[in-house]
Protein backbone atom coordinates (compact mmCIF):
# COMPACT_ATOMS: atom_id res chain seq x y z
CA UNK A 1 0.00 0.00 0.00
CA UNK A 2 2.95 2.67 0.34
CA UNK A 3 3.91 2.39 -2.30
CA UNK A 4 0.97 3.79 -4.55
CA UNK A 5 0.48 6.69 -1.61
CA UNK A 6 2.69 9.27 -0.70
CA UNK A 7 3.10 9.49 2.86
CA UNK A 8 2.62 13.33 4.94
CA UNK A 9 5.05 12.88 7.39
CA UNK A 10 3.41 14.36 10.41
CA UNK A 11 6.41 12.98 12.79
CA UNK A 12 7.46 17.00 13.77
CA UNK A 13 4.22 18.30 14.06
CA UNK A 14 2.63 19.19 17.49
CA UNK A 15 0.90 16.28 19.96
CA UNK A 16 -2.38 19.02 19.04
CA UNK A 17 -2.36 18.79 15.23
CA UNK A 18 -1.55 14.99 15.21
CA UNK A 19 -4.36 14.20 17.59
CA UNK A 20 -6.74 16.01 15.28
CA UNK A 21 -5.71 13.80 12.49
CA UNK A 22 -6.13 10.86 14.67
CA UNK A 23 -9.49 12.28 15.67
CA UNK A 24 -10.10 12.04 11.28
CA UNK A 25 -8.79 8.74 10.95
CA UNK A 26 -10.95 7.34 14.33
CA UNK A 27 -13.87 8.77 12.35
CA UNK A 28 -13.22 6.73 9.24
CA UNK A 29 -12.81 3.84 11.99
CA UNK A 30 -15.82 4.01 12.98
CA UNK A 31 -17.21 4.21 9.10
CA UNK A 32 -16.36 0.94 8.73
CA UNK A 33 -13.24 2.01 6.70
CA UNK A 34 -10.26 -0.43 7.28
CA UNK A 35 -6.86 1.35 9.12
CA UNK A 36 -3.74 -0.17 8.65
CA UNK A 37 -1.01 0.48 10.79
CA UNK A 38 2.24 -0.80 9.76
CA UNK A 39 6.02 0.27 11.32
CA UNK A 40 7.83 2.07 8.72
CA UNK A 41 10.96 0.49 6.86
CA UNK A 42 12.89 3.32 8.54
CA UNK A 43 11.90 0.91 12.22
CA UNK A 44 10.70 2.20 15.66
CA UNK A 45 9.35 4.00 16.15
CA UNK A 46 7.99 5.17 13.10
CA UNK A 47 4.71 3.80 11.95
CA UNK A 48 2.69 3.85 8.36
CA UNK A 49 -1.18 4.52 8.87
CA UNK A 50 -3.51 4.36 5.63
CA UNK A 51 -7.00 4.32 5.86
CA UNK A 52 -9.19 5.67 2.88
CA UNK A 53 -7.67 9.11 1.59
CA UNK A 54 -5.01 9.39 4.69
CA UNK A 55 -1.93 7.89 4.65
CA UNK A 56 0.52 9.14 7.36
CA UNK A 57 4.10 8.74 8.24
CA UNK A 58 4.16 8.98 12.39
CA UNK A 59 5.29 7.69 15.33
CA UNK A 60 3.52 4.83 17.48
CA UNK A 61 4.09 6.45 20.88
CA UNK A 62 1.77 9.25 20.00
CA UNK A 63 -0.27 6.79 18.69
CA UNK A 64 -0.18 5.27 21.81
CA UNK A 65 -1.01 8.63 23.96
CA UNK A 66 -3.62 9.50 21.90
CA UNK A 67 -5.53 6.02 22.54
CA UNK A 68 -4.39 6.12 26.12
CA UNK A 69 -6.59 9.57 26.03
CA UNK A 70 -9.70 8.66 24.07
CA UNK A 71 -12.48 6.28 24.74
CA UNK A 72 -12.25 4.62 21.35
CA UNK A 73 -10.87 1.54 21.17
CA UNK A 74 -7.82 1.02 19.13
CA UNK A 75 -8.75 1.07 15.54
CA UNK A 76 -5.83 -1.92 14.74
CA UNK A 77 -3.26 -3.39 17.24
CA UNK A 78 -0.18 -3.25 15.70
Amino acid sequence: MSSKHKLQDIRELSDKEKFEIYDKITEKWKQGKTVDIREHRSGFPAVEVHVDDIHILTDILSIEEYWSKTDDKNPKEV
